[in-house]
């Protein structure tokens, strides 16, 4: 399992809300939150850690950090199941690996169901009412069909537009989409718009390199699992990673609507982060 982070440009007011302690941080100002999780050399989740253990690079220079909280986050999200004919023998386990994803989230959590195969369909609830989630779970899945992945996470990410904070796509399949014009209307989306997205692949072709590539700009992760290990631990090795990403808030050196690299160092020896590799910095009124 890769380490994964998230990142959205706020821009005007900004509000943003721990799930643990209900702290709200406001400020004027255009600026970009961060998410990075951070592990040892060992895979370990590291939590502990303060505003002064990290360093911003924007294009290379030290950025002030000027929000940070080790609290937890609330999760949005959208996870998308890949219901194609190749998976008829595995729906049942994929559903039932997600519900205990469902299990898992908190109150202050909101989950969208999507599933694509013959079709894309997508619940038109972001809730975290684990009883309607579970419903949509068992009742609202279509197997058949080919995989338009590129397609499923262009809907999932239409589907979060207008929501703030972290947005993650997750997407379990066990097949390879080719259509090379969506994926790249797709990544260009994903990476301007700070969509986070995570995969999931089992049991087939495996994740392509250019799904593994927009993983990485966009500061994901990602599972490879065989036919003998548990989609259901890595669902709930998801929720954890998710709740233990620290919030980092720095307002870039320049707001000149170009896209600028991103870089998140952890001052600490054997620790690394993982984030977005860049980020649109909003152009200045």
């Amino acid at each position: 399992m890769k380490p994964i982070a998230a990142a959205i440009l706020v821009a005007g007011a900004m509000a943003l809300v721990s799930a643990r302690q209900s702290q709200v941080f406001r400020t004027n100002i255009d600026m970009v939150a961060l998410y990075p999780l951070v592990s040892s050399s060992d895979g370990r989740l590291v939590t502990d850690l303060t505003r002064d253990d990290f360093t911003v690079l924007d294009n290379g220079r030290p950025a002030a950090i000027s929000i940070f909280s080790s609290d937890r986050q609330p999760i949005t999200a959208a996870l998308m199941l890949d219901m194609s004919a190749s998976m008829e023998d595995r729906w049942l386990r994929v559903r039932d690996a997600a519900t205990r994803f469902v299990d898992a989230i908190d109150p202050a959590d909101r989950i969208r169901v999507g599933s694509f195969g013959s079709e894309i369909a997508l619940s038109p609830y972001l809730t975290a009412d684990k009883t309607l989630l579970t419903r949509v779970l068992r009742e609202e899945l279509w197997p058949g069909g080919s995989t338009p992945l590129w397609n499923a996470i262009a809907a999932a990410m239409q589907s979060l537009t207008s929501e703030s904070g972290r947005r993650t796509i997750v997407i379990v399949t066990d097949g390879i989409d080719t259509s090379s014009a969506t994926q790249r209307i797709a990544m260009e989306r994903a990476v301007k718009e700070m969509f986070m997205v995570y995969a999931v692949g089992f049991e087939g072709k495996g994740l392509s390199a250019r799904l593994l590539d927009l993983i990485v700009q966009t500061g994901g992760g990602h599972f490879d699992l065989k036919k003998t290990e548990d989609l259901g631990a890595a669902f709930l090795r998801l929720a954890d990673e998710l709740r233990h990403q620290y919030l980092i808030g720095f307002t870039p050196a320049s707001l000149d609507g170009q896209t600028h690299t991103l870089e998140v160092r952890v001052n600490r020896p054997g620790y690394s982060a993982r984030a977005p590799r860049q980020f649109v910095a909003k152009q200045g009124k």
